[in-house]
């Protein structure tokens, strides 16, 4: 590893114990300055950084990380080694989470340039003299340089260590379904040694407790899986033919295939397969086997991405139904429900729904009292087309 005059302690031995006294108090702010600026300046940290528990614990090993810089001013104290090892372990943890080294490197450079603004504001409001701004920036920026390359050793390490096909594939999935940025997908693919295909599909499991272990070579060796990961996942860009394998699953498992998407959108198709997953625990989506596909189920899908709003949607567009018993009010809305989908006469209805057309049409004098001019309106009618079939979809419904 390349050496630095901070590296001895020398620099930070040198300044007086006025500067870490005027720092010290300010530590907690400069702490989520620095990582306020990390989320801004580099794409791979704006989501996690920005909010929720990790912009926690990233401030909180900011203002460790300072502080303890800081307890170095006056003291001949040696660069410390758990550092340095904890500075290695940033650059595994990139690796295994999917993060671009780069990314981990800049991260520092940026904390460092925000953390040196602070200090300099804060040693000019104290009245040091130049000679000890000149020393703190000797010392954080050589001190930056020194973290960049216990990263980069850390990240290197965790390369050499993981490199079987099967490893680089979790990995991927990982990163794929972690919630990264669509626009880092497809580097994250051709970084894993895979031809990077049109479009992907997206697969999340999910077994029972006490479910046997997932049988081995249900799915091709070349489809990127890991079907005991948290959470288990696979992605293929040939579902037909890659996961026929899945109709053997297990009792006690569970597979859904998300749409087919490009490579840039794959965490969105692993979102919807996980919903989609979620309703057919719940009994939402038929399925005639252990395989759900999304694309068999898109309609159901969209209409319950919010429960809460479809069954608004329901209830109040539904309402003059409300009052009537429960078999007349199923026997009205399935009347209504092929009333607006074919705009059918009553004998056309008769032979839809299996009644005579005089049954049909005093159902239809009714639904005329309940819903009146809103059976003439193209938009309320599709309108109540929807509410209709929310509520079967709904838990609960038909």
């Amino acid at each position: 590893m390349r050496g630095s005059a901070a590296s001895d302690g020398s620099v930070w031995a040198r300044l007086p114990r006025e500067f870490g006294d005027a720092v010290r108090p300010r530590i907690p702010e400069i702490a989520r300055a620095c990582v306020d600026g990390i989320a801004a300046e580099i794409p791979e940290y704006s989501g996690t950084f920005g909010h929720g528990p990790t912009r926690a614990t990233a401030i909180e090993q900011a203002r460790r990380g300072i502080e303890r810089d800081v307890d170095r001013v006056g003291t001949p104290a040696l660069w410390q080694a758990d550092r340095l090892a904890e500075f290695r372990g940033y650059g595994r943890e990139a690796f295994h989470s999917g993060l671009s080294r780069e990314s981990v490197q800049a991260a520092i450079r940026v904390s460092s340039r925000v953390t040196w603004r602070w200090i300099a504001d804060i040693a000019r409001d104290a009245g040091l003299s130049g000679d000890v701004l000149y020393g703190a920036a000797e010392g954080m920026f050589a001190d930056a340089e020194t973290s960049m390359a216990a990263v980069a050793e850390g990240y290197r390490a965790a390369e050499a260590a993981m490199s079987s096909t099967g490893e680089r594939h979790r990995r991927l999935l990982r990163a794929l379904f972690g919630g990264r940025a669509p626009a880092e997908v497809d580097g994250l693919l051709a970084a894993s040694g895979l031809p990077v295909p049109a479009q992907v599909a997206a697969v999340a499991f999910r077994a029972l407790p006490g479910a046997p272990d997932f049988p081995p070579g249900l799915l091709p060796g070349h489809v990127p899986a890991d079907p005991l990961g948290t959470p288990p996942a696979a992605l293929t860009p040939a579902p037909d033919t890659d996961l026929a394998g899945l109709a053997s699953l297990p009792a006690g498992w569970l597979a859904a295939v998300g749409p087919l998407v490009r490579p840039a959108e794959a965490p969105e198709s692993f979102r919807v397969a996980c919903r989609a997953l979620d309703l057919a625990a719940r009994g939402l989506l038929d399925a005639p086997g252990p395989v759900v596909w999304c694309r068999d189920h898109l309609t159901t899908l969209v209409l319950l991405a919010d429960e809460f709003l479809v069954a608004q949607l329901a209830s109040t567009t539904l309402a003059p139904l409300a009052g009537l018993s429960g078999r007349r009010r199923e026997q009205l809305a399935e009347t209504l429900l092929a009333l607006v989908r074919t705009r059918g006469s009553a004998p056309e209805l008769g032979r839809l729904l299996d009644l005579h057309p005089q049954t049909v049409r005093a159902r239809l004098r009714k639904l005329g009292e309940l819903f009146g001019a809103r059976l003439d309106d193209p938009g309320e009618r599709l309108r109540l087309e929807l509410a209709l079939v929310a509520e079967r979809a709904l838990p609960g419904g038909e």
